[in-house]
């Protein structure tokens, strides 16, 4: 009995930890600092297994969900690609935030960007 007790409190203590909070780390990181041009961001790997999702759209921020294969610390460079893009659509620059990797979505790698107004 002691043990299911503690089963069900260490579930659940996971869940409210990870799944069922309202905004995800990546997103809390991504609002921190500066940033760096997406057009400057280091590139490294290759996006594997999964079409690459742009999500959260606003006028201002969006990330890139794909899965990867690297082994240095990079951005493959079709996500840096899509986001400069997606920046360009709306007269804007991409900005690089950060990226994180999922424990929840399939191991999944979320890349976060802003998108500013070009300087002139």
């Amino acid at each position: 009995m002691q043990l299911s007790q503690s089963f069900f409190l260490l579930a659940t203590v996971a869940a409210v930890a990870t799944g069922c909070s309202s905004v995800d780390v990546g997103t809390k990181l991504a609002a921190y600092g500066v940033g760096v041009p997406a057009s400057e961001q280091r590139i490294s790997g290759k996006t594997i297994m999964m079409t690459p999702k742009i999500e959260d759209v606003t006028p201002e921020s969006f990330n890139i969900r794909y899965m990867e294969l690297s082994f240095g610390n990079g951005t493959p460079k079709n996500i840096r690609d899509m986001a400069i893009a997606q920046c360009e659509s709306l007269g804007k620059t991409a900005i690089y935030k950060t990226t994180s990797r999922g424990l929840i979505q399939g191991h999944t790698t979320k890349a976060y960007y802003e998108c500013i107004a070009k300087k002139v």
